[in-house]
């Protein structure tokens, strides 16, 4: 298997785009960042002026590069703004430029909406979708269908730009045999797991996926409102995605995009995690999609935990053959093979995976993902167990996806979810 890098991708948005030399950035910058250079700079001699490039790609990835002298020059604007740049491609392995952060001892980032939704701070498209005559065909579906029961779910969704090319993979069947291929894989790999532990009576898991009615899968044609062109400047699909109905507290949803992207695989956390055909011009394989489905599963139901023993920015290590590492070095994808991280462990305060209520058989002391990333623990209802050592998340949305400004969803407040604060 190719070696693959995978990165945790969360909850920022909005991408430094059309940045230059000079030029003042103009985007959403998480608190957590904030906190970050800010530490950095304070710690700089008195008599030095500082300047600060940064680039987010609007996915949680992020890079910057400072420099300071007596007086700031052109020639420090050109050095600090061309490292950053190569941090760029190096880090983040994206096309893009770093904008002015810092300048002269003083922050002149634009930060992006400070009111729930402002479309042109973030440059974020929240658009009604527009349904193309072309698109209607015989057994496409582009909402959700009625679930055959009340339990908790994964909804396949099959989205295109809307300049992108219809491969009807979605009606062909295509779309269905990727997805039990990759069941029939998560269910061999957990039944080797909790063989080892001896636990779920050493039977494998599959995840529990939408099915409707007629027994076939439930799978969603989406065209996003926006271009690819217009996609590069840090339009959020997951936002799109939800805003436009696809946000039932009970679903995690599967975003299997049937155009090229720049990540193959990357998370959002809860609810959403999203899987491209193409990469760089590679084509996703059957093998690598097994991989990716369980591996960003995981992190959509909140996984790796900070209070992993061996957690390392969302991953419980730096690079091994365990397929929740965060840089894999694609050998045998162990599923966690210590059972001491995320699957199977002992470690009562601390999340285990193979609890998740998605899957099935599911325990007989569940947790629900959902409860976990954006309720107070006050609210739980259907998770079983105390996890003194995850942490309260409350104005720390990581994990919620739903509790973004940017987001808007009916139920939000009935249920008291936390909402992300600038």
């Amino acid at each position: 298997m190719k070696k693959i890098f995978l990165i945790l991708l969360l909850c920022l948005f909005s991408s430094s785009v059309n940045a230059g030399l000079k030029e003042i950035g103009s985007s959403y910058v998480s608190q957590e960042t904030k906190d970050k250079i800010n530490a950095q700079l304070e710690n700089r001699p008195a008599n030095i002026k500082e300047i600060l490039y940064f680039y987010t790609d609007g996915e949680r990835n992020e890079v910057w590069e400072r420099g300071g002298a007596n007086e700031i020059t052109d020639k420090l604007h050109e050095e600090v703004f061309k490292k950053c740049n190569k941090q760029i491609k190096k880090y983040i392995k994206k096309e893009g430029e770093c904008s002015l952060y810092f300048l002269d001892n003083k922050v002149v980032w634009n930060f992006a909406s400070e009111n729930p939704i402002d479309t042109k701070a973030t440059k974020n498209i929240i658009a009604k979708r527009k349904i193309l005559e072309k698109d209607k065909k015989p057994g496409r579906f582009f909402e959700d269908q009625p679930d055959v029961n009340d339990d908790f779910q994964i909804h396949v969704i099959y989205s295109f730009y809307a300049d992108s090319k219809d491969k009807e993979n979605d009606i062909s069947g295509k779309v269905e045999k990727y997805i039990r291929s990759a069941d029939n894989w998560i269910y061999k790999k957990t039944k080797g797991a909790n063989k080892k532990t001896n636990t779920m009576n050493s039977e494998g898991q599959r995840l529990k996926w939408d099915y409707r009615k007629d027994g076939k899968l439930d799978v969603s044609f989406f065209r996003v409102p926006y271009s690819k062109k217009d996609g590069k400047k840090g339009n959020s699909i997951e936002t799109t995605l939800i805003n436009n109905g696809f946000n039932n507290p009970k679903k995690i949803y599967l975003n299997f995009a049937g155009f090229s992207y720049s990540d193959w695989p990357y998370a959002v956390g809860f609810p959403m995690f999203n899987i491209f055909q193409s990469h760089q011009g590679i084509a996703l394989t059957q093998k690598d999609f097994s991989y990716f489905v369980l591996h960003e599963a995981i992190h959509s139901m909140t996984g790796i935990s900070p209070c992993s023993p061996n957690h390392v920015k969302g991953h419980n290590t730096k690079k091994s053959s365990d397929m929740m590492s965060r840089s894999g070095d694609g050998r045998n994808l162990s599923l966690d093979p210590k059972n001491d991280d995320y699957w199977g462990h002992n470690n009562k305060t601390c999340p285990d995976m193979q609890d998740s209520v998605y899957f099935t058989p599911t325990s007989e002391t569940p947790f629900d993902p959902f409860e976990l990333a954006c309720l107070p623990k006050e609210k739980w209802k259907i998770t079983k167990h105390d996890y003194k050592n995850y942490h309260d998340r409350r104005g720390d949305t990581h994990d919620c996806f739903y509790g973004r400004q940017d987001v808007t969803v009916p139920w939000a407040k009935e249920l008291g979810i936390f909402q992300e604060k600038y």
